[in-house]
């Protein structure tokens, strides 16, 4: 086959749009991009997004650039993981959207895999399983038990079962097509941003497919957002959970007693490390919010049939003074 007729054959096949965000990640940057490249389906476009970083990843970016057209690069502001992606979305051009982040890579025939199963099954996203890495040691796989596929809605109730193990919260594992993310994006918050959009998206596609074998690399090392020490951007994890919440009680309400519960713990686990990062600048005053928060809600949350023990903690929070419920809530998460 000439070479005029390959690249034929490539134009004609349909576009993926592979977006990394990358901030800081020099070291494991070049393994990143080398994955993508290596890519078994060809046409892709690759958008780098430079969020800002103070190593050299912004250079790397510039000089992969230079040797394959295929990548874009943005340079922008930092302004966290979210709103380096939705840059991405904005521009990009393909039919299929999928994300992978600066310190993890992707087996080489990740997309193509993808996009064949997502054809054969006619789905809308389609989710694989990932190995996770510590070093140069793969510490375990997580994936699909079996191969499932799920309507929307099936795949809402297994993303809101805590106890579920098919569909996860993670977009680095999945490919989506850009008809169903349309105008959703990232909420601008530095940690757990992935939850409400794969809520969203899930909830706008017609169907899911989730497959077993394990495509994408997950690095966990010790500056890993999710592996990091406690910091004020992970009070993300209630403002995403609120967000969660206001969209399940128009989307799917009768889920919306289970969520609201796992918002209510997740609002006294991050109070609990407040309080024991009093350190940290602002730590006292989001504290007090988180605090004022929950109490506002306190009726509300009491009304829950689902709420379990967690009833127990509410009361206490509401009608004893702060040395006791603080002691109360180390008994919960010690």
């Amino acid at each position: 086959m000439s070479q005029k007729i390959q690249i034929q054959k490539l134009m004609n096949k349909e576009l993926i749009s592979i977006i990394v965000a990358i901030y800081k990640v020099e070291k494991w940057l070049p393994k990143c991009i080398d994955s993508i490249l290596s890519q078994t389906y060809n046409n892709i476009e690759i958008i780098l997004v430079d969020d800002g970083s103070t190593d050299n990843s912004g250079k790397i970016c510039d000089e992969y650039a230079m040797k394959d057209s295929r990548i874009k690069v943005i340079h922008k502001q930092n302004g966290g993981q979210s709103t380096a992606r939705n840059a991405a979305i904005d521009i990009a051009k393909g039919k299929y959207i999928g994300f992978i982040d600066g310190d993890d890579w992707i087996e080489p025939n990740m997309y193509e895999v993808l996009l064949t199963r997502m054809k054969e099954s006619s789905v809308d996203i389609v989710q694989c399983g990932w190995h996770i890495w510590n070093g140069m040691n793969m510490q375990k796989d997580i994936e699909s038990k079996k191969e499932i596929l799920l309507t929307s809605d099936e795949a809402l109730d297994n993303l809101a079962t805590p106890t579920s193990k098919e569909v996860n919260t993670s977009v680095c594992c999945k490919l989506f097509k850009r008809e169903i993310i349309g105008i959703t994006r990232f909420t601008p918050v530095r940690a757990y941003e992935d939850d409400e959009f794969v809520f969203r998206t899930v909830g706008a596609a017609n169907n899911i497919l989730c497959i077993s074998s394990c495509l994408y690399n997950y690095n966990q090392h010790e500056n890993s957002t999710m592996t990091s020490k406690f910091s004020l951007n992970r009070i993300a994890l209630v403002t995403i959970q609120n967000q969660i919440c206001n969209y399940i009680k128009e989307r799917r309400p009768q889920l919306f007693n289970g969520l609201q519960k796992t918002l209510c713990s997740k609002q006294f686990y991050i109070l609990y490390c407040l309080i024991h990062n009093n350190s940290i600048i602002g730590s006292k005053k989001e504290a007090k919010k988180i605090y004022d928060s929950i109490i506002t809600s306190y009726d509300d949350y009491m009304n829950n049939p689902l709420m379990g023990k967690n009833k127990f903690m509410l009361f206490v929070l509401k009608y004893f003074p702060s040395y006791i419920w603080r002691e109360i809530l180390n008994i919960y998460f010690r």
